[in-house]
């Protein structure tokens, strides 16, 4: 959620002081109307500050960042801010069962764990929004023959949010590795093993990556890479980094040292129609005449949030696959 504020304000900077928060007020309006029950996270004080080389983004204006809360407030949307980073935070709620998609333009969250994503949700534009893709864990093991293991390979080694990679290494050549185990025993070790066990493990696992690209022993490969071999061996004499495998697989999360997270389930309540109006008065500026036609949709929300509160799911099986909770954030990097 923090990410939508950046994803805002980026490409709307010097366009007026409540451009950025009309956008989220109509795209929340929209939400409403849905058959979900949106839930939405926002980055926390221990989110990593390096990513990918670069800086990371702040999660946009504190008053925006403020102003959209109150906005999920009165439109009867859950949300928190998280621990750590907010797309750990939402893998982990869909792993333990609180969400069944997580929404979220980037694939990082996968690496943490996440087994359902869409991506590619838009803000309105012209009344029409963008194509959506539905990533599943399932479907990425079948298509594509990477499994989070894999995935976790390709990362390290070709770059990803938290390393630029390494030099040489291509995603192709990440994925051709990743066809001999190691992406696999890597992603085992990590999560299973003492920290004394892992760095002696680390010491062999390293030796027998540069032997595979050494000899290729079983030809996945299609040839030799001796200099690549040579640039883990003599240059980058700590890959992989102990402390980004722990960035990806053990991040800060509301589940850490033992902790729960705020909410047990996840629902939605109705939009408060009063709340709204006196944001749209106060905060964006709105004359009393215009007022009602501007929250004719958050009206429309309000029915469908009744519908969903009074008709369990169990009974209501034409909606069952979209009226199943749905976990919001969006990142701008």
């Amino acid at each position: 959620a923090s990410s939508l504020t950046n994803a805002i304000t980026c490409p709307t900077a010097g366009t007026g002081r409540s451009h950025e928060i009309h956008a989220i007020f109509f795209w929340l309006s929209e939400i409403s109307q849905m058959l979900v029950h949106p839930y939405f996270i926002f980055d926390g004080p221990d989110r990593p500050w390096f990513k990918g080389g670069n800086d990371r983004t702040s999660g946009g204006p504190r008053l925006l960042v403020e102003r959209f809360q109150e906005l999920l407030d009165a439109f009867g949307f859950g949300w928190h801010t998280a621990p750590g980073e907010a797309e750990a935070e939402l893998a982990f709620f869909q792993l333990r069962g609180l969400v069944n998609v997580v929404v979220t333009p980037f694939n990082d969250v996968l690496l943490f764990g996440a087994s359902n994503v869409i991506r590619s949700i838009m803000l309105p534009k012209c009344d029409k929004y963008g194509g959506v893709e539905l990533y599943t864990d399932e479907a990425i093991k079948h298509s594509a023959s990477l499994e989070r293991g894999c995935l976790l390979l390709v990362a390290l080694m070709s770059g990803a949010d938290y390393d630029r990679g390494l030099p040489g290494f291509t995603r192709g050549i990440a994925r051709q590795l990743a066809q001999y185990g190691l992406g696999r025993s890597l992603l085992s070790a990590t999560l299973s093993l003492p920290f004394t066990e892992f760095m002696a493990f680390h010491v062999k696992w390293r030796k027998q990556l540069c032997e595979v690209l050494e000899t290729d022993p079983q030809g996945h490969l299609g040839r030799t890479y001796f200099e690549l071999a040579r640039v883990i061996e003599e240059e980058h004499t700590e890959f992989p980094n102990p402390a980004i495998l722990a960035a990806y697989l053990l991040p800060v999360t509301s589940w850490s040292d033992g902790g729960q997270p705020p909410v047990s389930v996840v629902t939605s309540r109705q939009p408060d129609i009063a709340a709204l109006s006196a944001f749209g008065l106060q905060c964006l500026g709105w004359p009393r005449e215009i007022l009602q036609m501007k929250l004719t949709e958050a009206r429309a929300g309000t029915v469908i949030r009744a519908l969903l509160k009074v008709r369990p799911l169990h009974s209501c099986l034409t909606i069952l696959l979209v009226s199943l909770p749905i976990l919001v954030t969006r990142k701008c990097r």
